[in-house]
């Protein structure tokens, strides 16, 4: 598979590894608000940290609905990433074990056999 098609799953901590590359990145989370005029939502990542997206416009068109949410988006700061897409993933998400997988993807033991 193409290396342009790979977004590597990343927490609030680790996004600015990826700052520089411009590539998307995948962050999995929970949504805490909207702005008032929708451009941006805050969400806590999984490893507690807090990440704002910046949203499309016109704001129907991001479809984030659910509590719990994956977002693909560029990195634009350490603590920001503009929205590509979403998947929504339900009311209920253990975010803990989010963090375990997505630090596990960057040990070295598993690094080449994942991406």
């Amino acid at each position: 598979m193409s290396d342009e098609y790979v977004s590597p799953r990343v927490n609030a901590a680790r996004i600015k590894d990826y700052l520089d590359t411009k590539h998307p990145v995948r962050v999995t989370g929970k949504v805490l608000n909207f702005s008032n005029d929708e451009t941006h939502l805050l969400m806590e990542a999984s490893d507690g940290g807090q990440i704002t997206v910046l949203l499309p416009l016109p704001p129907q068109v991001h479809n984030v609905t659910d509590t719990f949410v994956e977002i693909i988006g560029t990195p634009v700061d350490a603590s920001t990433i503009k929205f590509m897409a979403c998947i929504n993933m339900g009311p209920k998400l253990d975010l803990a074990l989010v963090n375990q997988v997505t630090e596990l993807t960057f040990d070295p033991k598993f690094r080449g056999r994942l991406f």
